[in-house]
């Protein structure tokens, strides 16, 4: 006959039951002792994703297409500006942007309007280069920030703030920029926008220590 006290304890569960904790008697009690489960492995980030990710590869190209877009705008204008409405450079770039805006129409049918707004509202994964490095100066690169394109342009460094990054909207351009993005040599990071300025750095709020600049270039190992 089998006593209460000496049967196996019925086995236990969490949440939906879908992960079971283990039971086991101590050596010292004949209670049992519940073995918490092995936790859940975190998601990967889309930069962590390998390149043949369909999902990455739709960001990457929402993204990709909405630097391409910005950048046809600002070259139109600055054509325009330079040489008026009917040189054939200028409309060398109007017909230019016509593409990109086909481009885009097309690549927005094909992934739908929610998908890429999500993926233009994701830190980076796509940098555009211009030009390449010569008589000391550094590239222009442009990145995507809050669906928004920005020319990124490393500077010099100093003692209390070695790396440091300036940030100049391309289109539209910023009315108050650029901004200055820096790691302080205390390993701090600053903004001199106004999301870093005014809600970052007056209320001390630990819970978001980053503004969209400083989150798109931590994203891309820049900062």
């Amino acid at each position: 006959m089998i006593r209460g006290d000496d049967r196996e304890p019925a086995a236990a569960s969490i949440w939906t039951g879908e992960i079971p904790r283990a039971a086991q008697r101590s050596p010292s009690s004949t209670k049992a002792v519940l073995v918490p489960p092995r936790p859940l492995p975190l998601p990967r980030s889309l930069r962590d994703r390998d390149d043949s990710d369909p999902y990455r590869r739709a960001v990457e190209l929402a993204q990709r297409g909405r630097l391409i877009l910005d950048v046809s705008s600002a070259d139109l204008e600055a054509a325009e500006a330079a040489f008026g409405p009917f040189h054939p450079t200028t409309w060398y770039f109007r017909n230019s942007l016509k593409e990109a805006q086909r481009s885009w129409e097309r690549l927005r049918a094909e992934l739908g309007t929610k998908a890429i707004e999500a993926a233009l509202s994701l830190p980076p994964l796509t940098v555009l280069t211009l030009g390449e490095p010569a008589n000391g100066r550094l590239r222009v690169l442009l990145v995507l920030i809050a669906g928004q394109t920005y020319r990124a342009q490393q500077v010099t460094g100093t003692e209390q703030a070695p790396i440091q990054w300036r940030l100049s909207r391309l289109h539209p351009p910023l009315d108050n920029g650029p901004y200055y993005v820096c790691r302080l040599a205390d390993r701090s990071t600053q903004c001199d926008c106004a999301e870093w300025t005014f809600q970052i750095a007056e209320t001390d709020n630990s819970r978001k220590t980053h503004c969209k600049h400083l989150v798109a270039l931590d994203a891309l190992g820049w900062i």
